[in-house]
């Protein structure tokens, strides 16, 4: 709810300057347009006013009244905190402090609008509509708190895949290759030949030279001949290839 302020008519005294007069006429112009919901007129003239009357909290107080009747809330802000600062008045201060709040909480600011709810209330306790916006606004923000800390969740829950999914592949290749790895034969590494002393050839060279120099034929037999029993042969004995 928001609260309203008006100037009511007054006689200026005699000998006050053209410019005051034009400024409080300004002022009930403002008013008059505020009550017929011309807004932009209204702020229109309050600001004029304002120029002659610079830092008056009445002033300062309607034209955020105008501004935020207009759906402007982030605008209206500054015109009731200078209100609340520069109004000696309690009431109007409570009053600027209960705009102020509505203000943040049309803007789901529900924080600033507790504390602004808080200030009017120290300065007028008993008011019941400040009260009663001060419990949603403090609803609101609960809710909001919630919702913050479901959103963080949800987002570390999104990003934890995606971080094992990057360790995956980091670790995947060493798997890869550790697999290729073991299914490689694995190479024995070859001893070499010992050369006999006395210059003549070792056995596996003695091997290659006979598989050359003998035929396919004569390999055969030979092979043949190895697989007989070695008592029915009494030839001398030769070296084992």
């Amino acid at each position: 709810m928001m609260r309203t302020l008006f100037f009511a008519f007054l006689l200026v005294p005699a000998g006050k300057s053209v410019i005051a007069q034009s400024a409080h006429q300004l002022l009930r112009q403002g008013d008059r347009e505020y009550q017929n919901a011309k807004y932009r007129e209204a702020e229109e003239a309050y600001r004029q006013a304002g120029q002659q009357k610079e830092n008056d909290p009445a002033v300062q107080y309607n034209t955020g009244n105008a501004i935020y009747q207009q759906g402007n809330y982030a605008a209206s802000e500054s015109y009731f905190e200078q209100a609340a600062k520069s109004a000696k008045d309690p009431a109007v201060r409570a009053d600027a402090f209960h705009n102020l709040g509505n203000t943040f909480f049309k803007q789901q600011k529900y924080k600033e609008a507790l504390n602004a709810y808080e200030n009017s209330l120290r300065l007028r306790p008993g008011d019941v509509d400040t009260k009663v916006n001060l419990q949603m606004a403090k609803k609101q923000w609960q809710q909001q708190q919630e919702q913050q800390k479901q959103q963080e969740q949800q987002k570390q829950q999104q990003n934890q895949p995606q971080q094992d999914q990057s360790s995956g592949q980091q670790q995947q290749p060493n798997q890869q290759q550790q697999q290729e790895q073991s299914q490689q034969p694995r190479e024995q590494p070859q001893q070499p030949e010992e050369q006999p002393s006395d210059g003549s050839m070792t056995r596996e060279q003695a091997r290659r030279l006979l598989e050359t120099a003998v035929g396919p034929e004569d390999q055969k037999n030979a092979r043949k001949y190895r697989e007989l029993d070695p008592g029915k042969h009494k030839t001398q004995p030769k070296k084992d290839w």
